[in-house]
């Protein structure tokens, strides 16, 4: 069995990406085997190992999207409304997108929700080996009122509707739940946040998944939905951009878990992409949301960060989280380490572990002094097989130890 070695001038190790310098990865059989010193690993070493030296590169986990969809790119005009295109269509950006988030350095991504359950088959795809992507977590058809937002999910009306699609997506082993609780952005009129699922219907959701010990997670930007939440139970809350301070400490008093996607309303190169309406809401509630995000990030509830199908930019979402307060190693744990908790993937990968999945990756830097160095991602390895290389280390012979 061959052993390959992966040295640098920095290794982000253990669930507090504690730099070790000068270190060294043996990854074996797709796992980490050892985590040690290039000094100790040359003096020690009696295996054939093939080592690969990245020089001043920086090694860490790979990175985990915590909200994506496969089949919507947020890089093309109209993928809103693409959404109601043909399962084919769907399934080309599907293969497309999943191919650059792995590009990207995104070895593990949370998907939530698609149609014609296009997440459930590319997982499925993906571990069988015919399709290139990372892993993926998915969550199936996606659940929102009949007349509520939702442009991925479908909708549905009164608790036996939400049993019988909750109990569907359970069928094809979805990793978790996903409902729409909200509203997907700040109103036009202020004051108030429309929520389009009673209590007894989020409720019946949450109950479903927990027989099979699976989460529910929730569209949520803030307000009355949310309360309904943590009151029938959601684990995770995704987006909050209109988050105040009293539910902040709600979800802090019941331990939930959020995740920030902050580019949609910060990041006016989404802009062009999006209907004119949309574009104009997000003017008008761009400080709003920064302001709402902030105060979340500062407070200490647990985050997580995703792009919503913003496929490539994860290290945007990262910069903004620090730019909203958060300290860079907390941002980074945003993708890796907190991430991999958040989707109980904490047993497998998230963290450069010794008997962990070997998802590595490369940036020149560190990100825990400047995270821009995650923009461009060099090499990539995922469950021990290299994806992407190009480092230097990628151009020599192998040595043979």
């Amino acid at each position: 069995m061959e052993h390959l070695a992966l040295t640098a001038k920095n290794i982000l190790k253990g669930s507090g990406l504690a730099p070790l310098a000068d270190g060294c990865v043996i990854v074996s059989d797709g796992k980490i085997e050892k985590i040690t010193t290039k000094e100790a690993f040359f003096r020690e070493s009696t295996d054939h190992c093939r080592v690969m030296d990245f020089g001043n590169c920086t090694l860490m986990p790979g990175l985990i999207e915590c909200h994506n969809h496969v089949g919507m790119d947020a890089r093309l005009p109209q993928h809103l409304e693409s959404m109601e295109g043909p399962e084919a269509m769907l399934a080309l950006t599907a293969v497309k997108t999943l191919h650059d988030d792995l590009m990207s350095g995104v070895t593990t991504a949370r998907c939530m929700g698609d149609r014609f359950y296009l997440d459930v088959t590319c997982r499925n795809e993906i571990k069988k080996g015919t399709l290139t992507g990372p892993e993926l977590l998915v969550a199936g058809i996606g659940m929102r009122g009949i007349h509520g937002h939702g442009y991925v999910g479908l909708g549905h009306s009164g608790t036996e509707e939400f049993r019988k699609r909750s109990r569907e997506n359970l069928s094809k082993n979805v990793d978790f739940l996903k409902v729409f609780l909200t509203a997907g952005s700040p109103p036009l009129a202020p004051g108030w946040i429309p929520y389009y699922m009673t209590l007894e219907e989020i409720r019946t959701v949450v109950e479903e998944g927990k027989q099979l010990n699976k989460m529910t997670c929730a569209h949520c930007i803030g307000g009355k939905g949310l309360q309904l939440g943590v009151e029938a139970g959601v684990d995770v809350f995704d987006h909050i951009y209109c988050i105040n301070e009293e539910q902040i400490e709600l979800l802090k008093k019941h331990n939930k878990w959020v995740v920030l996607t902050s580019g949609i309303f910060l990041d006016p190169e989404r802009e062009p992409f999006c209907p004119p309406a949309f574009v104009e809401n997000v003017h008008k509630n761009r400080e709003l949301v920064f302001r709402c995000v902030s105060k979340a990030v500062t407070s200490g509830l647990r985050f997580t960060i995703g792009t919503d199908a913003y496929h490539t930019f994860l290290y945007k979402e990262v910069a903004y989280a620090c730019d909203m307060g958060a300290a860079a190693v907390d941002a980074v744990k945003g993708v890796t380490v907190n991430a991999a908790r958040m989707c109980r993937i904490d047993d497998k990968t998230g963290t450069l572990t010794e008997g962990l999945r070997a998802d590595i990756i490369a940036v020149r830097g560190n990100p825990l002094e400047n995270v821009s160095c995650l923009a461009a991602i060099p090499f990539v390895m995922k469950g021990g097989r290299i994806v992407k290389d190009e480092t230097a280390a990628g151009n020599r012979e192998a040595a043979i130890f």
